[in-house]
This record gives C-alpha cells, sequence and structure tokens, in this order.
C-alpha cells in the first residue's frame, strides 16, 4: 500500500474513532440525566395572556383543559388554539370547539383563575391543579353536563371554601392530598366523590338520582341532605 493511502486510511481511522468518542460522551451524560431529549412540543409558546379583574368565568365545550388559581385571570396563548375567548366587563367567556365526549382534543390548555372566581361550565371538563397558594381560596363552581377534577397528588391542593353546585349529569371529585376548610355541595343527578384528602366541615345537599362516593370518616363528618328530585 503506498504510503500516501496509508495516511488517508489513518486520518479516516481517526475521524471515525473521534466521532464514536463523542457519541459514546454524549450518551453517558443523558443517561446521568445531564441531557434531555427534546420534543416538537417543548418548543411551543406557553405563555399566559392576562385578565385583570376577572370575577366571572363561563366556559362551554371546553375538554381536557388544567386550572390553576392564581391573582389574575389569564389563558395559555398558542400559535393555534382551539378555544376562543372574549371579555365583558369583569366576565371572562371561554368556548372550545371539543366537548366532554370529544375524544379528538388532546393538546389541553392551562387557565389561571381568580382566587375567588365564580366559575361556570357547560359540556366541559376541568382539571383543577396547585398554583399559588393563599389562604383565601374561594370559588364558586356551577357545573352542568361537565367534570371538575381537584387533583392534590403532584402537591397538596389548599382551599378556604368551594361551593359546587353540579347539575345534568355531571361530576366532581377530590383525590390525593386535598384540603378544604369548608366544602359544599349541591347535587342534581350527578355525581361527588372525596378520596385521600381532608376538609373541616362538608354538607351535601343532594337528590335520590345523585351518587356519592365518600369515605367512613369522611361519612361520619359529613352534614347529608336527601331532596325530591326536581
Amino acid at each position: 500500500m503506498k504510503k500516501s493511502n496509508k495516511l488517508l486510511l489513518a486520518g479516516f481511522l481517526a475521524v471515525v474513532l473521534l466521532i464514536t468518542a463523542i457519541h459514546i460522551s454524549l450518551y453517558a451524560k443523558y443517561k446521568n440525566g445531564d441531557y434531555t431529549i427534546f420534543h416538537e412540543a417543548d418548543l411551543s409558546p406557553q405563555s399566559m395572556e392576562p385578565f385583570p379583574n376577572i370575577l366571572f368565568v363561563s366556559m362551554r365545550n371546553v375538554s381536557g383543559a388544567t386550572v390553576k388559581f392564581s391573582d389574575v385571570a389569564g389563558i395559555e396563548k398558542f400559535e393555534e388554539s382551539d378555544i376562543k375567548y372574549v371579555r365583558k366587563g369583569d366576565t371572562l367567556l371561554i368556548t372550545g370547539r371539543h366537548g366532554i365526549h370529544d375524544q379528538d382534543f388532546d393538546y389541553p390548555v392551562e387557565f389561571h383563575l381568580p382566587y375567588n372566581v365564580r366559575l361556570s361550565l357547560h359540556n366541559s371538563s376541568l382539571s383543577f391543579r396547585p398554583g399559588k397558594t393563599t389562604v383565601q381560596n374561594n370559588p364558586v363552581i356551577y357545573l352542568q353536563k361537565s367534570q371538575a377534577f381537584f387533583s392534590g397528588t403532584e402537591a397538596p391542593l389548599q382551599f378556604t371554601h368551594v361551593k359546587v353546585i353540579a347539575a345534568d349529569s355531571s361530576a366532581v371529585l377530590f383525590h390525593g392530598n386535598t384540603q378544604v376548610n369548608n366544602l359544599e355541595v349541591q347535587l342534581t343527578n350527578s355525581s361527588f366523590e372525596y378520596g385521600d384528602g381532608n376538609f373541616g366541615q362538608l354538607s351535601i345537599i343532594t337528590d335520590s338520582l345523585s351518587r356519592l362516593s365518600l369515605q367512613l370518616k369522611h361519612l361520619l363528618k359529613a352534614n347529608i341532605k336527601t331532596i325530591a328530585p326536581q
């Protein structure tokens, strides 16, 4: 073999060994957690558009959204969204194209709501997650053909006073470490479930068409009144 060919072969092998060493080093750092794999969704803009001085929020046909309580109402912004919203005075109207039974909408939006918001849901499903903590977390929530899921699984979810009025096959679920000082629930042909969390006071007004799921310790503390179906 000519000397020039030997030099070319040696150079090629050196480049291959260098590239291999770099890949091995990068893989080792990835396994150690120094690097993470980025997906296209990670690069999506997720800034919040604020709506100061909002007291009432109405949602229709909003499926799988996440809600966190904050000082100011806000909606997560995307370049393309299935969520439409308009402000009318102190009221924020939010409308989606996918309702509670729609399985095609798999890109949920995050909302920030004021601590003392009056929230009305129709044909929608929301998951309430821990946000900024405050002793004055007092939402009032109206559900019609909707679901409200309070999840304290990732971190404690705390409320001072929560009032929920659920009708027309709606569902209210409290899971994980969810703490409520005073919880008022009114059910009409709907369901209510309280899991591992705790509450100070629980009062329930329900008709015979509704369903309750409570641990025995919660059931013994609850004040339950049954009324005739309307």
